[in-house]
């Protein structure tokens, strides 16, 4: 996942992956200095002015269709955003939807904002423009009553299924063309979410009936098994007996059939349909087994983890995780090469997790040093993480070797986990791969972003472990005009910090000075090296730097990364408190209408 951190003097993009590790901690690809020391910083509170809601309420009671519609939308906007007190916004919101001639985008917006408020004593008349004003209003307002179980829409719902196959008068001209099917759907969804029992024998109809459009066989089928847990498994029998291509929807509708039952009829159905060449028809009997017992997949996890459908495979890999055993992860092994991300991340977290066990912790250390040991740059990727959750320093060695893989999903990951790692044996290979790549950036005025992920992964390390032969090339970073990418620079001059720490060194405090001054209004320094030069003048106690760090810490404030740093590096010069940053609030602005004055 990579996140964006916005702050008004830097952007700092900041690529995690995260992976679950012994014991339920995580550990992450993430970057040393973001962490020490670690800076956060209180959001805003929102504050909404008490003109607003007025100000809308007479936008929604003007003449103007136009103002009316963003007037209900930004009601509903707002209190998504946190927006209180706007419950008695439902009564004006009602009077909208129900005037004479309103426009129906009018309507539509304020049936949308009495949902969104949940509005539920707006029920009877969102029921009345849902009967009478067609498709949109429908489909927005019928999902919402099933919610709150309106019982009068059961009715209409009940009479929608009997009279299903054949089309009311005006239904075709009010709906358009495929509008037949969509009412039927939101009334089968509607009496299954309510529990309308009575619903049955007519769903049952729909889901056998081969006449019947497919999708529409397949909601009732669904439907019937919220309702139903038992007594359907010989019609899904009848139904699923044609494995042919062309018999796919029966078998869909079969195993959707079986979705609330119990009983081994309908666990030894649901066993067959589990294997299914159709992988839908597989994943449904897969989840439904699972819901019931894992246990019950693992005579057949061996297929399902080889189907060509990652959720096929995701369902039969959650059965061996819960399945704990020796040959549960020998299976889980060699999926962390899967060729769906979520799939072996998943397998990756779950292995970890079964770690914590002591009788399967060597079999799965076993499984991720088998992965580093190939040239998958999937499972590569997986092991590396792997390592570094199970603290497994024997790994270093062959990370070594990945720093010069092709693809950056290994070789970022393989510099991340030898810092983690820490192995002071690495250290001279490390410097060597750096070494190189910074002279052939240096010669060439050009490098990637991938890489420099990498260098700042390997600089870091340099610090974390103290290795005082990388201090020239962490120097080589400070200037602003070298050829470095951001994270390079940020992660050296970290890292010097740690080199000198408590030993203020005046040249180089000099050189940070004068980084952490650099804010030229046409080519300011980047926010990070600022910070991180504060941090490090902190670090390594640097006295002269006090007016530096005083005057940024007042002039950026505390609740500025910058700010907070200086403040920082203070405290360890001198062991004055940090200045804690303040909640401030955030006038929320950028309203279709918003008062003059605040």
């Amino acid at each position: 996942m990579a996140f964006l951190i916005h702050h008004s003097s830097f952007t700092i993009f900041l690529m995690v992956i995260a992976v679950s590790a012994v014991g339920g901690e995580d550990v992450a690809v993430d970057s040393a200095r973001q962490q020490d020391p670690r800076i956060e910083l209180p959001s805003p509170r929102a504050v909404f002015s008490p003109k607003l809601k007025p100000l809308w309420l007479s936008a929604l009671s003007a003449r103007e269709e136009d103002l009316k519609r963003q007037a209900a939308q930004t009601i509903a906007l707002a209190h998504r955003r946190g927006m209180p007190e706007l419950a008695d916004t439902a009564g004006p919101l009602m009077e909208a939807l129900d005037a004479p001639d309103q426009h129906p985008a009018v309507m539509l917006a304020a049936a949308r904002a009495l949902i969104v408020l949940d509005a539920r004593q707006a029920a009877p008349l969102l029921f009345k423009h849902a009967v009478e004003d067609g498709l949109d209003m429908s489909q927005l307002v019928e999902p919402a009553l099933a919610a709150w179980d309106f019982q009068p829409i059961r009715k209409v719902w009940l009479d929608r299924l009997s009279s299903a196959g054949r089309a009311p008068p005006g239904h075709r001209a009010k709906h358009g063309r495929g509008g037949r099917r969509r009412p039927l759907v939101l009334a089968i969804r509607g009496v299954a979410d309510v529990g309308a029992g009575e619903a049955e024998p007519r769903l049952l109809e729909l889901a056998r009936g081969q006449e019947v459009a497919p999708d529409i066989r397949l909601e009732a089928a669904r439907a019937l098994g919220k309702l139903r847990h038992e007594g359907l498994e010989q019609e899904a029998r009848n139904l699923a007996g044609d494995k042919s291509s062309a018999r796919i929807a029966d078998r869909l509708v079969a195993a959707s059939l079986l979705s609330g039952h119990l009983g081994d009829a309908a666990q030894a159905l649901l066993l067959e349909l589990a294997v299914d060449p159709e992988p839908a028809v597989a994943a449904v009997a897969l989840g439904r087994l699972l819901e019931i017992d894992p246990m019950l997949v693992i005579p057949i996890a061996e297929k399902t983890i080889a189907s060509d459908d990652a959720n096929v495979r995701r369902l039969g890999a959650r059965a061996l995780v819960a399945w704990r055993t020796l040959d549960a992860t020998r299976l889980l092994g060699p999926m962390l090469d899967d060729p769906h991300p979520e799939v072996r991340s998943y397998v990756r977290r779950s292995l970890l997790e079964m770690a914590a066990d002591p009788p399967l912790a060597e079999a799965v250390l076993d499984e991720a040093l088998k992965m580093l040991a190939t040239e998958h740059w999937r499972g590569l990727e997986q092991a590396a993480l792997m390592a570094v959750a199970l603290e497994h320093k024997p790994a270093a060695g062959r990370l070594v070797e990945l720093l010069e893989f092709e693809r950056p999903e290994v070789f970022v990951t393989a510099a991340w986990a030898l810092r983690r790692l820490a192995v002071p044996a690495t250290l001279d290979a490390m410097f060597d791969k750096a070494k190189r790549e910074i002279d052939r950036i240096e010669a060439s005025k050009w490098g990637t972003y991938h890489l420099d992920r990498q260098l700042s992964q390997l600089l870091e390390a340099f610090g974390q472990m103290k290795y005082v032969p990388a201090e020239p090339l962490l120097r080589r970073h400070i200037p602003k005009n070298s050829p470095f990418g951001l994270g390079s620079r940020a992660a050296s001059i970290w890292s010097l910090g740690h080199l000198h720490a408590g030993k203020p060194e005046p040249e180089l405090a000099r050189l940070l000075d004068e980084r952490l001054s650099d804010i030229n209004l046409m080519f300011p320094e980047a926010g990070e090296v600022r910070l991180m030069s504060a941090v490090t003048l902190g670090r390594m106690k640097a006295k002269t730097s006090l007016p530096t760090l005083q005057r940024f810490l007042e002039g950026e404030t505390p609740n500025s990364p910058v700010g907070y740093a200086c403040g920082w590096a203070i405290h360890q010069i001198t062991g004055a408190p940090i200045p804690q940053p303040v909640v401030h609030e955030a006038s929320q602005m950028g309203w279709f209408l918003e008062p003059l004055e605040r």
